[in-house]
């Protein structure tokens, strides 16, 4: 079987799945490169695929008869800088500042390079909602072509682990599955973690889902769904600093 969509979710369904056939060496999971949410939704809407990787819920436009989207799982998004940025807290309006090219370098008076996303990256929609005023300063800078944009988050994350003195996005989860060298940001004074993203005193996620059609599935998926929302599957999850939805 193939489960193929958004980078945020690769490095996770990875490891489970090769937790998943450890113990079940019949069945074969292929996870391939980032196909975006986009490309997961018409790959199971066309079966080509037989389960797809959503880093957002569906939207209205996107539903259609037979087509189910079941959470597995939250992580803590994050403001995230290459190490060599001294700083360790932002707020929110020192991202919106940075984004509308007012605020211009770290306290030791290095540069910030800014190192951003395309406007329907599920990030970058997270934090239209969750910051105010960043939905403008993005927008403004998007069509001035103020800063470098990367369309994947493999590509994103492997610049900003390169990259002296940049800032960007990523998740707690994508830190850890992919071995990134990120440091994440507290915001507002706030650390990101699965303990404050549960007490509601973090504002940043990302819900992570499984797309697949109702009444298709094989018996080898469903075997792996069933483990995902295991206390096994739990568990992993958790050690890779996600929330299990169940």
């Amino acid at each position: 079987m193939v489960a193929a969509g958004s980078g945020v979710n690769l490095g996770i369904t990875r490891i489970l799945a090769k937790a998943f056939m450890t113990a079940h060496p019949s069945v074969v999971i292929e996870v391939p490169g980032s196909v975006g949410t986009k490309g997961a939704i018409a790959a199971v809407a066309d079966g080509a695929v037989a389960l797809g990787l959503l880093s957002r819920p569906l939207k209205d436009e996107e539903k259609a008869p037979g087509l189910v989207a079941r959470a597995y799982a939250r992580t803590p998004m994050i403001v995230g800088v290459h190490p060599t940025v001294p700083d360790e807290e932002i707020t929110s309006q020192e991202l919106v500042d940075i984004y509308r090219g007012t605020k211009t370098h770290w306290k030791d008076g290095k540069e910030i390079i800014v190192l951003t996303r395309e406007p329907f990256d599920s990030g970058i929609q997270v934090l239209q909602k969750e910051i105010p005023g960043f939905k403008q300063a993005y927008e403004e800078s998007h069509q001035a072509n103020r800063w470098t944009v990367y369309f994947t988050d493999q590509d994103a994350n492997q610049a900003l682990s390169r990259t002296p003195f940049a800032i960007g996005f990523t998740d707690l989860g994508m830190i850890a599955t992919e071995h990134l060298n990120i440091k994440a940001l507290r915001l507002n004074g706030v650390a990101p973690s699965a303990e404050t993203l549960n007490s509601d005193q973090y504002p940043l996620s990302r819900v992570l889902f499984f797309l697949y059609r109702d009444g298709t599935l094989p018996e080898g998926v469903k075997a792996f769904l069933d483990f995902v929302y295991s206390e096994g599957g739990s568990d992993i999850l958790r050690s890779h600093g996600y929330v299990p939805v169940n």
